[in-house]
């Protein structure tokens, strides 16, 4: 949701209601250190749990415009005795118009737009409304209170702080009347509320609780359990109804029945009409017009239900509803008086382990209308492809040029479980990527027709698809890597590790690369992650393989890692840090060792946060949980203090004796002589890490950063600069204003610190193929790659690749690969 969010306010959806389960607001505002748009306003319907009058009366809707109604089916984490539980859900958070919730909040001038995400500076002056007036009689009674902490909110005095937070988030508000009339009173075009007001139109608004965003939440209690147990899990499912559409008008009807143009358009609003005609012999006579008359029968509402069923815990509760409700009583039936109401065109089955086998769920099924399609998302009966087919096919052929540097993506045609369709109704389809569905007019699940540029040629069925100029460079780029380095010892520390790019893209996700996230692995010891941008738990998945017991494959590589670095708040760096988490707690053979976790305050406390909604093993009793660790604490120079101190509510981290204590722990299980924090100079916050092993090898990680000497000091004669180069060096100027490095500058920030090799990460979404470096200087540096799997004794080998890879590239079609980098939406600065 954090990457769709950032995408609709870069696309300008100036207004955006959210709905979800209870929860759905705590977890909104855990995104509040990070995600900030004053371009829109955000209203979450949170929906609670049903009330008792469900069994009698029609479902409240949860959103409703003119296109479509939505109600939501409840599903508690368990099974209670009362059927009500899966029934009318309560939603006092409709919206009823979009502008009512905000109409008589007080305005300020909108800041200067920009199109990159933003995040409150720390250094922010008090222009902020710091007025209580927004606040109900008791929350401000609390707020007022010296030793106030929002930790120690609850009940209504907790949702108003949450639902602050998440205006302070998204504070954009809508126009008021005077403002859509333009400049010097000259009336402008009407301004729709779903509109995007433009700059200088409508505002922003940051309350007092902006100063405390970097306190701890109210402690979210679920109603059962955060488990990650998938029966635990609250959930809703969706019953999305269209409009009815009116019959179509019959004209030889209507010139028939002597009906005259002012007449046809009184019919065709559902009025009847009389008026004279003359019969055969020309005497006049009264005749009545109906609708029915000359218009055909209205065709019914289109349905789509998206079912998320978690466990076969969960099947009562959702029948129930169905056998119960009024409305939904008549979406599951088979008689034609209901399908003439309600035509259920299509329903999404996200099914959970062991629900699609289930009778009691194939017998649900059933009881929809034949004609109705079911798509069915079960991962257990589900192939596993590649869904980017393009990076997949480059992979193929790179891999021809050395298989061990560039291995083939896991990837699975055949499911776990053949799918029985025995007692499955008769229109049952797999989901998978592109398939489409067209409600009006009515069109079966259809795949789009979409070039695979992998699976025909992993299989063999077809060749790889290499021209003579291809197989040239990689001939020519082979003979080069075979060339011994002068500089390099056979027996140099360090040259068995291994580094793998698993995003190298700056911002957002390109058709080749994912957003930023670099594998250490260090043989004997474990593994560690340098940030974790969206995506990457699909990009390990694709590098190790995938093992339903969890012994090998992407599960291994879970119990051996030991460390996640985290460098700093830009959503491109750790949007995938609570996914890889999540999966962790998942692991049936459990790792033998803790994870230690090193980020800044903000991310820490996301964490601890989402952990009310989620467990993700923190502090796990066993020992092997995830550890917080404070970056600031292993800086290698006292770090600069957050703004107006942080209240230490819940968050032992922030104790830097004890995060400095926990960092030893974590040197000692990595084999490391120490890890060290190095604040770089972004647009936030930020640091690289110097990791230094026993062994005497060391890798610096610059993160995101202009050129700045605090590298070159604290990683003087790394055996590894992994830096950034966003940019190339025609773009010194952007490069600057946006706080980032070129390619010579980071080549010479390695340079100056001495280290052995270089190679360059997180490039602009404007190189959609290789980045342009120079080939000319002599120093070992190359150019990293989504999915290379590349020792660091092989870094020479890498940049003598690099003719051979380019080559690969340009024969890539030119429409296959065009960029619009003018309305790239950005994860990050």
């Amino acid at each position: 949701m954090i990457g769709l969010l950032m995408f609709l306010a870069d696309a300008s959806i100036g207004n955006l209601h959210v709905a979800g389960p209870r929860g759905l607001s705590h977890y909104l505002a855990t995104l509040r250190t990070f995600l900030w748009r004053d371009s829109m306003s955000l209203n979450p319907i949170e929906v609670d749990p049903p009330v008792a009058t469900a069994l009698v009366h029609e479902p409240t809707p949860i959103f409703k415009d003119e296109n479509i109604t939505v109600f939501g089916i409840h599903l508690p984490p368990q099974s209670p005795a009362d059927p009500v539980s899966a029934l009318e859900s309560n939603t006092s958070n409709m919206p009823e118009e979009p502008s009512t919730s905000r109409s008589k909040r007080k305005r300020s001038p909108s800041p200067k737009s920009s199109s990159k995400r933003q995040q409150v500076d720390e250094t922010a002056s008090d222009s902020a409304n710091t007025s209580n007036s927004f606040m109900s009689t008791s929350l401000q009674g609390s707020f007022n209170k010296s030793n106030f902490s929002p930790y120690a909110l609850i009940g209504d005095d907790a949702k108003e702080w949450l639902r602050l937070t998440i205006e302070n988030m998204f504070p954009k508000m809508p126009p008021t009347p005077d403002e859509k009339k333009g400049r010097k009173g000259k009336k402008a075009k009407k301004v729709e509320e779903s509109e995007t007001v433009q700059p200088g139109f409508g505002g922003a608004r940051h309350n007092k609780l902006v100063w405390h965003k970097e306190r701890q939440l109210p402690k979210f209690v679920p109603s059962i359990s955060n488990s990650s147990d998938p029966a635990m899990r609250e959930t809703l499912c969706y019953v999305v109804v269209g409009p009815r559409y009116r019959g179509r008008f019959d004209p030889e009807k209507a010139e028939a029945l002597g009906l005259e143009k002012q007449n046809r358009a009184k019919v065709c609003k559902g009025e009847t009409v009389t008026f004279k005609v003359p019969d055969e012999k020309g005497n006049m006579i009264e005749r009545t017009v109906r609708p029915e008359d000359v218009i055909g029968a209205s065709e019914p509402p289109q349905v789509i239900l998206i079912l998320d069923v978690p466990s076969p815990a969960h099947i009562p509760d959702l029948t129930t509803a169905f056998e119960t409700n009024p409305l939904y009583s008549r979406l599951h039936s088979k008689k034609i008086e209901d399908k003439n109401e309600y035509s259920v065109h299509v329903i999404y089955h996200m099914c959970g382990p062991r629900v699609l086998e289930d009778p009691r769920y194939k017998s649900f099924m059933n009881g929809f209308a034949d004609s109705v399609h079911h798509v069915v998302a079960s991962r257990e009966h589900a192939p596993d492809p590649l869904t980017f087919t393009s990076v997949g096919g480059i992979q193929l052929k790179l891999n021809k040029l050395d298989s061990d540097m560039f291995p083939i993506p896991y990837y699975r045609l055949k499911p776990e479980k053949e799918l029985s369709l025995s007692g499955l109704p008769p229109s049952v389809t797999l989901m998978q990527a592109n398939l489409h569905t067209d409600c009006r007019p009515v069109k079966p699940p259809q795949l789009l027709d979409v070039t695979d540029n992998f699976h025909p040629y992993a299989t063999g069925e077809k060749s790889i698809p290499l021209s003579k100029p291809v197989l040239g460079a990689f001939r020519r780029s082979r003979s080069r890597s075979r060339s011994p380095s002068p500089s390099r010892a056979a027996n140099e520390p360090g040259q068995d590790v291994v580094v793998v790019p698993l995003g190298t893209s700056s911002a957002a996700p390109s058709k080749y690369r994912n957003v930023s996230s670099t594998l250490i692995q260090i043989p004997n010891y474990g593994n560690i992650l340098l940030d974790a941008g969206e995506g990457t738990w699909g990009q390990l998945i694709r590098f190790y393989g995938d093992d339903p017991d969890h012994k090998s494959g992407v599960w291994e590589f879970l119990r051996n890692l030991k460390c996640i670095f985290v460098s700093h708040a830009h959503g491109d760096h750790h949007i995938g840090l609570i996914k890889l988490l999540a999966m962790r707690k998942q692991l049936r053979v459990p790792p033998t060792s803790p994870l230690w976790v090193v980020s800044l305050h903000p991310i820490l406390l996301y964490l601890q946060e989402f952990s009310d909604l989620e467990d993700l093993g923190l502090n796990s009793p066993d020992g092997n949980g995830v550890i917080p660790v404070l970056s600031d604490a292993l800086s290698w120079r006292p770090a600069r203090k957050y703004l107006g101190g942080v209240a230490s509510e819940n968050q032992p981290w922030l104790d830097q004796n004890k995060s400095r204590a926990l960092a030893r722990d974590m040197c000692e299980s990595l084999g490391l002589s120490d890890f060290v924090t190095v604040d770089v100079d972004h647009k936030v916050r930020c640091y690289g890490s110097v990791i230094k092993h026993k062994d005497n090898w060391s890798i610096v990680f610059s993160a995101d950063t202009k050129p700045t000497n605090n590298l070159v000091r604290a990683g003087e004669g790394a055996t590894l600069l992994i830096h950034e180069a966003t940019m190339g060096d025609d773009q010194a100027d952007a490069a600057k204003e946006k706080a980032h490095s070129t390619f010579g500058q980071a080549i010479e920030i390695g340079r100056k610190m001495e280290a052995k090799n270089i190679l360059l990460t997180h490039f602009s979404a404007r190189y959609p193929r290789l980045p342009p470096a120079s080939m000319q200087d002599n120093t070992t540096w190359a150019v990293a790659l989504d999915h290379a799997k590349i020792r660091i004794a092989d870094i020479p080998k890498l940049r003598a690749y690099i003719p051979a890879i380019k080559r690969c590239f340009q024969e890539i079609e030119d429409d296959e690969d065009e960029v619009e980098t003018q309305n790239t939406a950005t994860w990050g600065d």
